[in-house]
């Protein structure tokens, strides 16, 4: 039979459209899959990694600064200047000596720049450079000096690690961490001279309890600061900071053997002078955190032993608090009052008041306007006594910087 054309073409086509049925018959596939999602492919978990140990050494840049602009509203009125022309009046309320009244300018009271560096898991150091404005060169320049280099052995005792350098003494560390205006001023006995912030030693810190509410902190050092050991006499340092929910207290004491001032010329018999010539502080710190307002108290006498001379014992009392008004703005305020030798009837005592605000525009920015003043009280008839009392007004600024280690 034969076709024509047209029935040729139609012949075409009915092939044409048969075609993808018969192939998905042979695959065993539907004919018709509309909706029906592709199957998912099986998901290929990669192995595991193998673990890696702690990426040591590893280290962190960090510091700080305050400074001021100061004004002294109320001081000393009576002007001394060098053969330079420099006024040698006192710039600074530092428990010493009355300011002179009218000094205004700006300072750099302290600078710090330190490198924590972590050795390994059990090992770590740390290096800290200070500058400030009292500390100069030759030249009469800012001065930058050592004020930490230590090691850390950590938990050569349960829950107790020990350092090695020059390390931060427990004199100052539990009342100024809880004040947090060192940037304003010292806590009273780094204030009244009594103890430096760190010394020359070996120490151990750490804590009685796993839940670290008993802690303790012993320290030999030279007792000479950040100054090289000039003798054979040692300060002994122990502090045991207690933690109750929001109550903190820590009992501390110091003792320290001092050498006799016997002039530059030291007879033989020196080492039998130098007999009761020491040196105890004792000293008790509290302090309470509400929700919005801390409160803190800092008691403190030092019995001096002066070999022949009479015995003498400086006391001092620092009561202070610090408040969050915003998140952004917090006030604080202290008063001290100090007693330079309590077993003389005829002295010169002294009150510090201390208050101001603390704004902060930026994280780690302050900035703190903030009053300092001294009144002078006379106890029975001193010998001299200041003809007025201090009053200074500042705009302290102070910001923390810190970089890890790339």
């Amino acid at each position: 039979m034969r076709l024509n054309r047209f029935e040729w073409a139609m012949a075409l086509a009915a092939l044409l459209a048969a075609a993808p049925a018969a192939a998905l018959a042979q695959t065993g596939a539907p004919a018709d899959t509309a909706g029906t999602p592709p199957a998912e492919a099986p998901v290929i978990q990669p192995p595991p990694a193998p673990p890696t140990p702690p990426d040591f050494p590893r280290g962190r840049i960090s510091g700080l600064m305050f400074g001021d602009a100061y004004y002294n509203v109320v001081g000393d009125p009576n002007h001394v200047y060098s053969a330079a022309g420099a006024d040698a009046g006192q710039v600074n309320v530092d428990g010493t000596k009355p300011i002179t009244k009218d000094l205004n300018g700006t300072q750099l009271r302290r600078i710090y720049f330190q490198l924590d560096n972590d050795l390994s898991i059990k090992y770590a150091t740390r290096f800290r450079l200070e500058a400030d404005s009292k500390a100069l060169t030759s030249d009469g320049k800012v001065g930058v000096f050592v004020k930490g280099a230590y090691l850390q052995a950590k938990s050569v005792v349960p829950r107790g690690d020990v350092y090695f350098g020059i390390i931060g003494t427990p004199t100052i560390e539990v009342p100024e961490d809880f004040w947090q205006y060192r940037s304003v001023e010292k806590t009273l006995p780094d204030f009244r001279g009594l103890a430096s912030s760190s010394d020359i030693g070996i120490g151990l810190k750490g804590f009685a309890d796993g839940n670290h509410r008993l802690g303790y902190s012993a320290m030999i050092g030279d007792g000479t600061g950040q100054k090289p050991e000039t003798d054979r006499y040692k300060r002994y340092y122990l502090s045991v900071p207690m933690r109750f929910g929001d109550l903190r207290i820590e009992p501390y004491a110091d003792y320290q053997s001092v050498r006799a001032n016997l002039g530059p010329k030291v007879p033989a018999h020196a080492e039998s002078l130098a007999v009761n010539n020491d040196q105890v502080l004792w000293k008790i710190f509290a302090g309470y955190e509400f929700r919005r307002v801390a409160v803190g108290l800092e008691a403190l006498a030092r019995v001096n032993h002066k070999g022949p001379a009479p015995t003498q014992e400086p006391r001092g009392l620092s009561v202070f608090a610090r408040g969050t008004v915003t998140p952004t703005l917090a006030a604080f305020a202290r008063f001290d009052q100090w007693e330079p030798d309590h077993r003389t009837d005829d002295r010169v005592d002294s009150q510090l008041w201390i208050g101001g605000l603390d704004w902060q525009p930026y994280k780690d920015v302050h900035v703190m306007p903030n009053v300092e003043a001294t009144q002078y009280l006379s106890k029975g008839n001193p010998k001299s006594f200041p003809s007025h009392h201090d009053l200074q007004a500042r705009l302290t600024f102070y910001y923390r910087f810190s970089k890890p280690q790339s």
